[in-house]
């Protein structure tokens, strides 16, 4: 159990305790309250609030309502600096252009971040909302087309397992037979998912894999689905982000190749 005291001996850095609260954010979803921080940390309350004073001044985390916290995105950006991510980022974003271009819809493209999906680019031309701005960049796997991809094809079945034993909500707060979705998303290597992260938006999401033929990311569209033709969806947008799935899996495997030819 932890305790509301400085730790005996060596007191850890002010840095250290900071990195010690940045870890609470990780799989605790996309808030974490002052009390969550205190009992995982063993920090006083005052201060953990000193340092979350800190660490907003320096905009590594934003205040939320009921006195919560929550990653901020220069966080994230510090996280799209890295080398894999910044590599796939540079390779797929022609593609992505592209595709936005073809279908007129927002596109994604998402990795893996645990449990979590993490959206790391969004070309889109639609102004935003207030909706829009509050949406995570960082959702539970289970709860966006593109997060589905990757639990789909992820190798770990255990994770996968956990969540169709407990009854994961999907999006729109309904209980679907995850197992049976993701077994569809296999069969096809496509996810058409409904009431996406938002209610009346639709999303194709597709994976994109490696050299290894390891699934490295997912690149999803979305629309309003009321301004969508049904048949569009079929003869449309998911060949159009198949194809683009398949267009920076190609990339990917080819820089992969020549990196171990060098």
């Amino acid at each position: 159990m932890a305790q509301n005291s400085e730790p005996q001996g060596e007191k850890r850095s002010v840095l250290g305790r900071a990195f010690d609260i940045l870890d609470c954010f990780e799989g605790a979803g996309d808030e974490v309250s002052v009390a969550h921080i205190v009992e995982k940390t063993g920090l006083p309350p005052a201060t953990v609030h000193r340092l979350l004073s800190t660490l907003l001044r320096w905009g590594g985390v934003e205040r939320q309502a009921h006195g919560r916290y929550r990653l901020s995105d220069r966080v994230w950006r510090l996280g799209l600096g890295a080398p894999a991510v910044k590599r796939l980022h540079e390779i797929a974003q022609p593609i992505l252009v592209q595709l936005h271009v073809a279908t007129q819809g927002t596109v994604y493209l998402a990795v893996r971040d645990e449990g979590f999906g993490l959206f790391v680019d969004r070309i889109t031309r639609i102004k935003s909302t207030p909706e829009t701005m509050n949406a995570s960049r960082r959702l539970p796997l289970d709860q966006t087309g593109g997060g589905r991809v990757l639990l789909a094809f992820s190798p770990d079945a255990q994770y996968e397992r956990h969540l169709v034993t407990k009854g994961a909500a999907t999006v729109a707060g309904n209980r679907d037979d995850l197992s049976d979705i993701l077994d569809n998303i296999r069969r096809t290597g496509v996810a058409v998912t409904h009431d996406d992260v938002l209610p009346g938006r639709l999303s194709v999401a597709a994976p994109i894999f490696d050299s290894e033929k390891a699934i490295v990311a997912s690149v999803s569209v979305t629309f309003r689905e009321e301004k969508l033709n049904p048949r569009a969806i079929e003869t449309a947008l998911i060949p159009n982000v198949k194809q683009a799935a398949r267009a920076i899996s190609s990339e990917m495997a080819s820089l992969n190749l020549l990196s171990s030819d060098s």
